[in-house]
């Protein structure tokens, strides 16, 4: 993960949760403030829909910007739930 050398930098974070008869997971994006791009991918391990795991994607989302120190923050989804 990118040191952050200013923390008052504008970070985005883009979000997405799936659910399908296989299972469910969620995928965020990182982009901290001069471009780089950081993207993490997770397998849920609970039942979940696809509204859930909406929401279960954007909780680790912020967890992982709040751990790190971000201050400024963009947050995208494509969900209309959120």
């Amino acid at each position: 993960m990118e040191v952050l050398l200013d923390p008052n930098g504008v970070w985005t974070l883009e979000f997405d949760g799936s659910c399908s008869s296989t299972g469910s997971g969620a995928g965020v994006v990182l982009i901290a403030p001069r471009g780089k791009v950081h993207p993490f991918s997770f397998k849920f391990q609970f039942e979940n829909t696809n509204n859930t795991a909406e929401y279960e994607a954007l909780i680790l989302g912020l967890s992982m910007v709040k751990e790190m120190g971000v201050k400024n923050l963009l947050a995208h989804g494509d969900a209309e739930l959120i």
